[in-house]
């Protein structure tokens, strides 16, 4: 376990020991996927990685596969950009946290902003709206915006409590809002089930990426800026220190290496490429990924959100968008 840093980033609390206890309790308590009903008297639940949720991914994984070799795009960014104005209230994904200790939020956010995403890109009769993290933090919080959130409080509060949409309460996510209290009951519309990543962080992060989830996280090891590695990827390259919330989601494997994508809460720090990937986030390797998960265990266990979403179309058997690669995209030979 490596010892606290003094980064310029420190907006992400260690877990306490009352908190570590809780979330062994909620994991040693959590349902089983194919078991669990969505909404237990309006509470989602929280879900065991077990052999039914095993399963899921792997499902998912072959699906998102087949799709991404007939030509299909099945990232975040080109899954809204390819959306009609029907399927979406929000048009823009990526948040900056500003000054704020707002990060594990923004983080939760942005993982349900990808499940959402991904999940209409599997067919899913649903209407996007991105979600400002500053009600739920706000709230969490208590009124104010003295420190931050832990992992636990975060994945707590989205799965008791949950977000509010852009539609609903506007996109400034950098003040107090006075009207927060006032959306209580449209929170309790996006509540997220959640799933712990217990251990085998790296390879569950990757399987889970791969798969379609994304996973909220807070670290030690941030990656402040990018470079292009030997495959032409747009790869993390300096780090920092500090206590920060993150989440990982997308996957893609070129020449043996596999990578996930890494968003960020601090806007657009890392380059711009030819692949179109956007510079709010870069890839990461699987030895950059166990750097990052070194200090988890300070943090307590990284957690995949699966949102519940209210805004939906009318079931169709015809997919209405087609998300697609750009041009300069490298894909696995």
């Amino acid at each position: 376990m490596r010892s606290a840093p003094c980064g310029i980033f420190n907006d992400c609390p260690p877990i306490s020991a009352a908190e570590r206890a809780k979330v062994a309790a909620a994991i040693a308590g959590a349902d089983s996927f194919t078991e669990y009903t969505w909404s237990k008297d309006g509470q989602p639940p929280i879900i065991s990685w077990d052999s039914a949720f095993d399963r899921l991914i792997e499902k998912r994984t072959a699906l998102l596969s087949d799709l991404t070799k007939r030509g299909y795009c099945p990232y975040p960014w080109a899954i809204l950009a390819a959306l009609p104005a029907r399927r979406r209230l929000s048009d823009f994904f990526y948040w900056n946290q500003g000054s704020l200790p707002s990060c594990s939020m923004h983080a939760a956010s942005h993982a349900a902003q990808g499940a959402v995403l991904t999940d209409m890109f599997l067919g899913a009769p649903l209407v996007y709206d991105a979600l400002n993290p500053i009600y739920p933090f706000y709230r969490a919080r208590g009124g104010n915006f003295y420190g931050g959130l832990s992992i636990y409080e975060t994945a707590e509060y989205v799965n008791r409590t949950g977000y509010n949409a852009v539609s609903e309460v506007g996109a400034d996510n950098t003040h107090a809002p006075r009207d927060a209290d006032r959306h209580l009951d449209e929170s309790a519309r996006r509540q997220a089930a959640i799933v712990y990543l217990e251990d085998d962080w790296t390879d569950r992060i990757f399987r889970a990426a791969a798969a379609g989830f994304h996973v909220v996280f807070g670290s030690y090891t941030i990656y402040t800026s990018s470079r292009i590695d030997a495959n032409g990827v747009k790869t993390g390259h300096k780090t920092t220190r500090g206590g920060h919330a993150q989440s990982f989601g997308s996957w893609r494997r070129i020449a043996g290496e596999e990578y996930v994508f890494i968003t960020n809460s601090h806007g657009e720090i890392y380059s711009r490429t030819s692949e179109g990937d956007p510079p709010n986030g870069c890839w990461l390797t699987r030895g950059q990924v166990e750097e990052v998960a070194d200090s988890f265990d300070v943090f307590g266990p990284p957690f995949i959100v699966l949102p519940e979403n209210p805004d939906q179309t009318e079931p169709s058997l015809i997919t209405d968008f087609n998300p697609v690669f750009p041009k300069g995209f490298r894909k696995e030979a």
